[in-house]
């Protein structure tokens, strides 16, 4: 199962947030990482193992093979 997640297109951090129009009549995604405000994102595939711990439900759900499920 692949998912893509919104990203910021200038330093590719995930934590994007949505901007409303009431910041200066500005809409658009606002990067906690760089600060840039952009009219629009980009994606890219999860990365990593998702911190799951191995003896977990999560983390050994994590490590099967989808078609397994």
């Amino acid at each position: 199962m692949s998912r893509k997640i919104p990203v910021c297109p200038d330093c590719d951090s995930a934590r994007l947030y949505a901007r409303s129009g009431r910041h200066n009549g500005k809409p658009g995604w606002r990067c906690d990482e760089c600060g840039e405000i952009k009219d629009t994102i980009a994606y890219r595939e999860r990365k990593g193992d998702y911190g799951f711990s191995p003896e977990t439900l999560a983390g050994k759900l994590a490590q099967m093979d989808p078609d397994e499920l």
